[in-house]
């Protein structure tokens, strides 16, 4: 089974972001995030095992490694076609979260994909629309463009989700 491991918002920030999603679905370029009930979220890091449990222990020992951090969207970008995206700024907190949890994960399940979610091999970004085409990423784009503007905010939030269908596993409160 993939899974990932997402950071997820403060209230404010997750309002935000939800508010752009539902735009996008509303539009009619895509629903999928709604659809999937997939909180706004930056992953971390994806993995693939039989023995999920061996993981969430092992985050559980550590979870004195991962901390609350602020962060900041300052763009759109896409993995064109399929994926329109908030990027936020690269940032110490980011890069030791991702690196943090990558080392906890890496000796119990190999990553998924070709390793786009291992440090240094990265793009940190909040997913706005998922399962686009070319037609439905630039309606997507458009909605997103005038809704989005720079904003600021918190994570404070790790999770292990199950991936496709979208399923919460395990949360963290981070302080």
């Amino acid at each position: 089974m993939d899974y990932a491991a997402i950071l997820c918002f403060d209230e404010e920030t997750e309002f935000y972001f939800s508010n752009i999603v539902t735009a996008i679905a509303q539009s009619g370029a895509s629903s999928y995030m709604l659809d999937a009930k997939t909180p706004p979220h930056i992953t971390i890091a994806d993995f693939h095992t039989d023995e999920i449990d061996n993981v969430v222990s092992e985050i559980n020992r550590n979870i004195s490694d991962f901390a609350a951090g602020s962060v900041a969207w300052v763009s759109l970008g896409a993995f064109a076609p399929r994926v329109l995206f908030a990027a936020p700024v690269m940032n110490e907190y980011l890069l030791n979260a991702c690196t943090n949890i990558n080392r906890l994960i890496k000796p119990l399940a190999p990553h998924c994909g070709f390793g786009q979610y291992l440090p240094f091999q990265w793009v940190p970004h909040t997913t706005l629309a998922s399962r686009l085409d070319n037609d439905s990423l630039s309606k997507a784009f458009d909605v997103a463009a005038k809704e989005f503007s720079a904003v600021r905010g918190k994570c404070t939030k790790l999770m292990i989700v199950q991936c496709s269908p979208y399923k919460e596993v395990k949360s963290w409160s981070l302080n």
